[in-house]
């Protein structure tokens, strides 16, 4: 009898410890960045957390294992944390651990990261898929305005995400709404952030990939905020203390701009937020565009420039919270601002910069929109939204819902998400799109080669 009692307390003990490790675990892991030598990892942990340690080792080592502690603050009252491991190996399969308070968060799935293969001069550039969408809306009554039924549709087309095969993740913007009650102040705006990363249905697209990330207005602040945002600086700190780009701005020019190289590609992660006009500034004044109206602001848009001009990427993604080429877009749309749209066009037909590809978000609604400018090649816009927030029905009664210049058969008006990848070698590279509805069902697709996208 007593040996039986030892037991039942050993279990219990044993029950405690490992409910105590999963509930400072608030969120994650999310794995970053991961480069050749070096990956970045992400999670949230509660006050409690006094230690944070990552071990990891490689796959087919595992009598060895390295640790790095977080040096960090922790103990606030929301603790985003994130590991920057180094020393790695180019194409090695590594698994890890997250130790809180000395003992293993308890996780059901096996946590792995691959860095990536040097395969420049060396052999064709590697094939690659990643998933991308915008528009992340998990319903909470409390701070909801009550509609029914709620705003948010069904969630668990996050689990579909994760469910397809893919390189990376890239969020294209409203990856969560701020409520009213949220941005009143930067604490409601953190605590908004700290409940939609925790959310469990978040998990497995999170942790089985790195996660690149860049914004539109609702997780900025307001409905269709601007440059005049009086949290700004506290909404980039949140961004950048909640995902895990590579870069973020300049050192002199604050932002979540940034870019990133996979393979043969160039990512261009623009900010359509920071130092963005306000929509009401009109777009000509007396026939002339209004040179006033800026999207992106002339640093950053020299900034993309001296980037287009040296890239050599078979691709280069242009990635911008909205609309770029649409001209029945009469909402937000870079066409709407056209000085800057205008300098955009003349600077790739002046430099003739090949292999240039728009992803946008925003609209509640996918599409691929297609223009021919009268010197150069077809641009194409590959917008990808909404993954759970509501659907932008009422296109059906505007004159936009027989736009002229989408590619036929990629208007898509159901909670959806994008995959793009890239195939074949050398000179036959080709862009593929499918884009799946929450059951994994393929309801678009678009394709483009390379040789396409260039200058005759």
């Amino acid at each position: 009898m007593k040996k039986v009692s030892l037991l039942f307390i050993f279990l219990l003990f044993i029950s405690f410890t490992t409910a105590i490790s999963q509930s400072l675990l608030v969120a994650g892991p999310m794995l970053g960045w991961v480069e050749h030598r070096s990956a970045l990892i992400w999670c949230a942990v509660s006050p409690e957390v006094k230690e944070a340690t990552i071990r990891y080792w490689e796959s087919t080592n595992t009598d060895y294992f390295y640790e790095l502690d977080y040096t960090g603050t922790l103990g606030k009252p929301y603790n985003p944390i994130k590991f920057e491991i180094p020393k790695l190996k180019p194409d090695v399969l590594y698994n890890y651990e997250i130790f809180l308070n000395k003992k293993p968060a308890e996780l059901p799935l096996t946590l792995t990261f691959r860095t990536k293969k040097i395969w420049e001069y060396r052999m064709s550039a590697p094939d690659f898929s990643f998933i991308t969408g915008s528009c992340v809306y998990l319903n909470d009554a409390l701070y909801d305005r009550p509609q029914q039924p709620p705003y948010g549709q069904d969630p668990v087309i996050l689990k579909t995400m994760a469910s397809i095969p893919a390189d990376f993740t890239l969020w294209l913007g409203d990856n969560l709404y701020f409520r009213e009650a949220d941005f009143s102040s930067p604490s409601g705006m953190n605590d908004r952030y700290n409940t939609t990363r925790s959310s469990e249905v978040m998990q497995p697209l999170l942790l089985t990939r790195p996660n690149f990330a860049i914004w539109d207005d609702h997780d900025y602040g307001p409905n269709d905020s601007h440059r005049g945002w009086e949290y700004k600086k506290e909404a980039l700190e949140l961004f950048k203390n909640y995902w895990t780009n590579k870069t973020y701005g300049e050192p002199d020019n604050p932002g979540i701009y940034g870019k990133f190289q996979w393979s043969d590609c160039d990512f261009f992660l623009m900010d359509d937020r920071y130092y963005r006009s306000p929509n009401e500034y009109a777009d000509s004044i007396g026939g002339k565009p209004n040179c006033d109206k800026i999207f992106w602001g002339q640093r950053q848009m020299q900034w993309l420039k001296d980037h287009l001009i040296s890239s050599r990427a078979t691709f280069k993604f242009i990635v911008t919270g909205s609309q770029v080429l649409n001209a029945m877009n009469k909402y937000e749309c870079i066409r709407n601002y056209p000085c800057e749209y205008n300098d955009l066009m003349s600077f790739i037909n002046q430099y003739k910069i090949n292999g240039l590809v728009f992803i946008t978000g925003d609209r509640h609604i996918s599409e691929v929109i297609k223009v021919e400018p009268k010197n150069g090649y077809p641009l194409y816009d590959i917008t990808s939204s909404p993954i759970t927030s509501g659907v932008f029905a009422k296109i059906k009664d505007l004159p936009e819902y027989n736009n002229p210049d989408r590619v036929a058969n990629t208007l898509v008006m159901e909670n959806n998400f994008t995959q793009i990848s890239i195939s074949s070698r050398d000179k036959e590279r080709i862009l593929k799109m499918k884009c799946y509805n929450k059951a994994g069902e393929v309801v678009s697709e678009f394709s483009v080669p390379a040789s396409e996208l260039k200058f005759k």
